[in-house]
């Protein structure tokens, strides 16, 4: 991770070439000064103090060869590409000034004729096309999240926050100090660097993913960035962002499924816990999902013990200590008021007796990228079903639903389902739209409720039960369906047609419009009367 003392590298090389004389030139000795306190204030992030250190000598005629490299990425921070381009140009040179110029030609390039929206404290930049439907639900979310943060960290920092939405992982490794190869290794889908927050579409994934409370996430860290000068370590970083992504739609702490408490229960008592240490610079760095899976749990627990321990003022008193100066085992010693040696004693003994959840996903959700064979293949939706009596059935209901042979494929899904029940995804979907066609409802929501408990991401499960709700006139809950569907993969056209639909019944013309509109982007402006996108309900 490049940051701006490393910047300070190129000004220490030059230093005797940079001892200002006193007396008639001692005003050019300040301007050095601020030059390299500025570098300094923009490693840690605190753009406006660099910006009111900088911006008085932008216009001044100084000879300091530094100003224009400070001033470049003083305009990169504030999203200034051309700008800082311009200067980084000027500056020349080789390291760290060529660094920061190849960053700030790439977020020129990259974000060249996007689009921007605004609400009361974010600023969302998107390419034209399909990402617009992500710009409402983004800036909904994020500004609950910083209202709850404000609640319970006591402060966020002033200011607009920027969200720059790319297209793929390439655009994010372009904006990043990361690789594409350990974006794809750890699955790192978003980032929170240089001022801004940088959020991959979902749909540079197979599957799509947890979008919303992947944005949230990052504001945590932008929030946590700003409050202790950049001074966290990435351990504590991750756990408390980890804790607090949910918190923009709930109170928090929604950490563990069954599969990662296990993976981490059994870690725990091997002692096979990913050190600390080793989560440094970057969870990005670490040599798997598995592996990035694991420490995210462990982060996140350990500030759930703290919370549980010391109380909900421990946080905020832990991250004002850092900010004073504090190191991060002496600001949990006082906010725990024990030696941090017993915190983490206290901590290790808590990752075995802490309980398991019951709901959630039983075996880890592995990210899938678009146009990556590893990651995608020669994958059978239904080699997830270990019986193979089952997968006969499964497969025979394929068979008969191609052919439109409902009431047949109903029967063969459900023999499957009798022998392995319906937690399968792929066979609970089926097996609902074979029984909501031929009218056996009940069978239906009682599959997909199955299903959802194990795997409460899956937006096609959460889509089915939309149309469930819709059938039964149940706006209110097909409403909820299919938001908790979008949260994961926006860019499916049934489910803002759904809400439309539902937004409408239940008097909402205004965000029933936008829905409709939602649906004809995505589906090219072809969509049957009422809204609903032509073709066969999506499988």
């Amino acid at each position: 991770m490049m940051r701006g003392r490393a910047i300070l590298a190129v000004l220490a090389l030059a230093a005797p070439a940079l001892a200002w004389p006193r007396g008639k030139e001692a005003d050019q000795s300040s301007v050095e000064g601020s030059t390299r306190h500025a570098l300094e204030l923009l490693g840690d992030e605190r753009v406006q103090e660099a910006e009111a250190e900088l911006e008085p000598l932008a216009a001044t005629a100084g000879e300091n060869p530094y100003l224009p490299l400070a001033l470049g990425v003083l305009r990169l921070h504030e999203q200034r590409y051309e700008e800082a381009v311009t200067l980084l140009e000027k500056f020349g040179g080789t390291g760290p000034g060529r660094d920061w110029l190849d960053l700030a030609r790439s977020s020129r390039d990259v974000t060249k004729g996007y689009l921007r929206a605004e609400s009361e404290h974010f600023t969302v930049s998107y390419p034209k096309g399909k990402e617009e439907v992500l710009v409402p639900y983004l800036l909904e979310a994020l500004e609950a999240q910083r209202a709850a943060l404000e609640k319970d960290l006591g402060w966020v920092p002033p200011g607009k926050v920027t969200v720059e939405i790319l297209e793929n992982t390439r655009d994010l490794a372009r904006l990043s100090t990361l690789t594409e190869e350990e974006i794809k290794t750890t699955g790192t889908i978003a980032i929170c660097k240089f001022n801004k927050m940088m959020v991959t579409s979902p749909k540079a994934l197979i599957h799509g993913y947890d979008w919303l409370d992947t944005a949230a996430h990052e504001y945590v860290h932008h929030v946590v960035t700003a409050r202790t000068h950049n001074n966290t370590p990435i351990w504590l970083h991750e756990g408390i962002a980890r804790w607090h992504e949910s918190r923009w739609r709930g109170p928090g702490g929604e950490i563990l499924s069954p599969w990662s408490a296990a993976l981490l229960r059994d870690a725990a008592k091997k002692k096979k816990l990913i050190t600390f240490a080793q989560m440094h610079p970057s969870m990005a760095k670490l040599p798997s999902q598995e592996a990035a899976s694991l420490a995210f749990a462990e982060v996140a627990v350990a500030v759930d013990y703290l919370k549980k321990t010391a109380g909900p003022g421990a946080l905020p008193k832990v991250l004002d200590q850092i900010a004073l100066g504090r190191s991060t085992e002496d600001a949990i010693a006082v906010a725990t008021q024990e030696p941090f040696g017993s915190f983490l004693e206290g901590w290790k003994r808590y990752l075995v007796t802490r309980p398991l959840p019951e709901g959630g996903e039983q075996e880890m959700r592995r990210l899938r990228f678009q146009g990556d064979p590893s990651h995608g293949g020669a994958y059978s939706e239904w080699a997830e079903i270990p019986d193979e009596q089952a997968r006969r059935f499964a497969r025979l209901g394929e068979i008969f639903r191609e052919r439109s042979r409902w009431e047949a494929a109903r029967l063969e899904y459900g023999k499957a389902v009798k022998r392995v029940g319906a937690r399968y995804p792929s066979l609970a979907g089926r097996y609902a739209m074979a029984s909501m066609i031929t009218g056996h409802d009940a069978e239906a929501e009682k599959a997909l409720s199955e299903a959802l408990r194990g795997h409460p991401d899956e937006a096609a499960l959460h889509v089915q039960k939309g149309r469930l709700y819709l059938k039964r006139q149940e706006w209110q809950r097909a409403k909820e369906s299919f938001l908790l569907a979008n949260r994961s993969d926006p860019f499916d056209p049934e489910i803002h047609a759904g809400l439309a639909q539902a937004e409408r019944a239940l008097h909402d013309e205004t965000a029933a419009s936008r829905e409709e509109r939602f649906a004809r982007i995505l589906v090219g402006h072809d969509t049957a009367p009422g809204g609903a996108p032509h073709g066969s309900p999506k499988d």
